[in-house]
């Protein structure tokens, strides 16, 4: 279930834990926790909050025992203590509210937070924060504020249709917008929290994503966190509400049912559930056409869609109705055949008996599976009811009732309460159960190398390490600049060869990089390193992160170097990288372009994403990328030695074609293009290193056979901003 909050604050959750701290004479470690830990809560950090909007923050999860008895003990307002009736929390479950905030002074809030655990008092202070953003300035618009796309035009790669777009404006020259960001998007007044299918440039235009097949149709409203300027005063950020409504309509696409077969005993009245529908809700209105045998005891609200088998009905047992449905809206009308299905049997079972246990222990980020225990009656249904957004990464077989999660799920450590429905044309019944989740001794979710470039927070960027000599490469000692690894937890660091361009680097015992060998002029150097804790156990991790190498040197006399020299990109969105520094030459006539030797490296992609160049064969990534890329244009065959894929110079009159390119638009800038790294098996989550050449005569003809360099590392990932 959604709370409130989720449908106003941005996606970028950031999750914030304080210990708290036991104020009375009992230990602050009880036996009775779940762990051997301190008690702990855990809250969602809230940002870019408007003065006009109100939220719902969920109750905390925690470690520990069950907390109870909360209250806000302190507000802070710019770190200074602030007196308000706007905060208010649930005294039972934690959960907090905020209303009345169009009085709410602009700044950064702090809440502390007490409860009781185990009879012990804990204070937990600054747990939580909200940023109280200022409206940007007036004269600030979206032009036009409102546009539609068709859903099609949308999914669709091949389609010709040149989607809409608007433009941040500003009325005269008094204001300059130096940072565009999309804070928030609803649909139909739900948070959106994955809309990667929306994008907006660095100069304001907003964007449809092509080919993005996680958009459904529906009104789509965008909240900006734009960074202004106005004449002769300090830059500062500020929140554009309901900025634009993006409109993205259908005809009924496709009409589903669950359960959309069921028994039905003679003679007994039979309700559907309502279906879900894919297409506009626009004039949405149902109606059958056809039963099949027919029947006047089968009726269709038209609002809603549910089907109804009249009780008395006279089918025989044995029959099978089958019901097709039309839908119709505002863009069109189609028929679903055989949406819906009934068989007629003697008699169904009521549910009586329904059961599960409470589970054991389960170890943090685990794959597990819990059964229902008991069990009876006919045409069993099962589904969560009111199930926590903390535990959306459990998943329920509606058919058998086994509840389930993926390694690497995010439940939160803790007792949890998990409410299932059993239901037939009987009767039902509900039954709950705990779902207990123990702290994985050997849990971590990240390690870092740091970075010799003065990038901060270093936290933001890949570990990366520039050099300008091979005796400066083979001095170099990269230790673990910061990791959330359990202090103490034994840790095996391995270099993975197979998915590494350097073959030079080791590491030790604890985790620190040193190079013997592996200096190539002008290059950009990956090692990919393996990091597992708890080995051969049930809650084994293993996280692996690149660490980057620039050899930076000279070439025909011109350095080029990018800062940083790898560019993080979602290939969902794309984006553009900083502009090198070169040296060396006449800015006005260096011109570069992509070449040769496009290498991939498969990091947590899909296992089907293969190492190597498009011509390594027709399994790589990378092959099937240039496949996709001559399809888009036209051409049959795939030349894997020709460069176009990410060709400028070859793509002038077609540049939303190639996978990317370097932009001589913006100063040598890399431009990734939305939706081009990815084939049948997923989006790129990998570094791609590939060779550049470059003239300093102005002469565009000459590039391919120009000095050649490396200077760039993209690495993929969704999870990028």
């Amino acid at each position: 279930m959604r709370s409130k909050l989720q449908n106003i604050t941005s996606r970028f959750l950031a999750i914030l834990m304080v210990v708290g701290l036991c104020v009375t004479n009992s230990s602050c470690t009880d036996p009775e926790t779940t762990d051997s830990t301190k008690f702990a809560l855990f809250y969602a950090g809230i940002t870019d909050i408007g003065p006009s909007m109100s939220f719902n923050l969920d109750a905390p999860t925690y470690i520990g025992g069950a907390p109870s008895d909360f209250a806000i003990t302190r507000v802070t307002l710019n770190g200074e203590t602030y007196d308000t009736n706007s905060f208010a929390i649930d005294t039972n479950t934690g959960s907090i509210s905020l209303s009345n905030t169009s009085e709410l002074p602009v700044g950064l809030y702090t809440l502390s937070v007490s409860c009781y655990s185990n009879g012990n008092y804990y204070e937990f202070k600054d747990i939580v924060t909200i940023n109280m953003m200022k409206p940007v300035p007036d004269g600030i618009s979206v032009e036009p504020n409102k546009i539609s796309a068709e859903f099609a035009d949308i999914i669709s790669t091949e389609s010709t249709v040149e989607l809409p777009t608007a433009q941040v404006t500003t009325e005269g020259d008094h204001i300059s917008i130096q940072k565009y960001i999309i804070a928030n998007v609803r649909k139909d007044g739900v948070l959106v929290e994955e809309n990667d299918f929306f994008t907006i440039s660095s100069t304001g235009e907003i964007s449809i994503v092509k080919g993005e097949s996680k958009i459904q149709p529906g009104k789509y409203v965008l909240d900006l966190k734009l960074t202004t300027a106005i004449v002769d005063e300090a830059a500062e950020e500020g929140i554009f509400e309901n900025a634009i409504e993006i409109d993205i309509t259908s005809k009924p696409l496709t009409l589903t049912y669950t359960p959309n077969t069921v028994k039905v005993e003679e003679n007994a009245q039979n309700i559907s559930a309502v279906p879900t529908l894919v297409g506009s809700s626009e004039g949405l209105t149902y109606a059958i056409k056809s039963v099949s045998p027919t029947s006047s005891s089968v009726t269709i609200d038209p609002v809603t869609g549910v089907i109804t088998l009249a009780a008395n009905n006279q089918m025989e047992i044995g029959t099978t109705c089958e019901v097709s449905v039309t839908v119709t809206n505002q863009y069109g009308s189609t028929d679903f055949e055989n949406a819906y299905t009934m068989t007629i049997v003697e008699f169904i079972n009521p549910i009586t008996k329904f059961e599960y246990s409470d589970t054991e222990e389960l170890i943090q980020a685990t794959a597990f599976e819990h059964p229902v225990k008991t069990i009876d009656g006919d045409e069993v249904s099962f589904s969560f009811v009111n199930l926590d957004s903390k535990l959306s990464d459990l998943t329920i077989d509606a058919t058998t009732g086994t509840i389930s999660a993926k390694k690497g799920n995010n439940i939160p450590v803790g007792q949890h309460t998990v409410t299932v429905l059993a239901k037939n044309n009987k009767s039902e019944l509900q039954a709950s159960f705990k779902l207990n989740i123990k702290t994985n001794p050997y849990y971590f979710t990240y390690v870092h190398w740091g970075n010799n470039l003065n990038l901060s927070p270093a936290q933001n960027y890949a570990s990366q390490y520039r050099v300008t000599s091979n005796n400066a490469l083979l001095s170099l000692s990269i230790p673990v600049a910061e990791t959330d690894i359990p202090e103490g937890v034994e840790v095996e660091w391995t270099i993975d060869n197979s998915s590494s361009s350097i073959s030079g680097g080791s590491i030790d015992e604890n985790g620190t990089i040193t190079f013997t060998a592996g200096w190539t002029n002008a290059k950009v150097l990956m090692i990919l390193v393996k990091a597992t804790t708890g080995k051969g156990t049930a809650g084994e991790i293993t996280i692996k992160t690149p660490v980057f190498i620039h050899c930076s040197s000279a070439v025909a006399g011109v350095t080029v170097n990018y800062t940083p020299f790898v560019f993080q990109v979602n290939p969902r969105t794309g984006g553009s990288s900083v502009a090198p520094t070169i040296t060396g030459t006449d800015l006005s006539t260096f011109i570069a372009d992509y070449r040769r030797t496009f290498n991939y490296y498969n990091i947590n992609g899909p296992a089907e994403h293969k190492n190597g160049q498009p011509g390594s064969g027709n399994d790589t990534f990378m092959y099937s990328l240039w496949k996709a890329y001559y399809e888009s244009i036209g051409v049959a065959s795939v030349n894997t030695g020709q460069k176009w894929p990410l060709s400028y110079y070859d793509n002038t009159s077609r540049l939303a074609a190639p996978l990317g390119y370097v932009d001589a638009t913006n100063s040598c800038a890399v431009k990734i293009n939305p939706n081009k790294w990815l084939n049948e098996y997923g989006y790129a989550n990998g570094v791609m290193i590939g060779q550049m050449t470059f003239v300093t005569d102005g002469n565009s003809g000459g590039v391919s056979s120009g000095s050649s360099m490396f200077p760039l590392a993209i690495w993929f990932d969704t999870k990028f901003q």
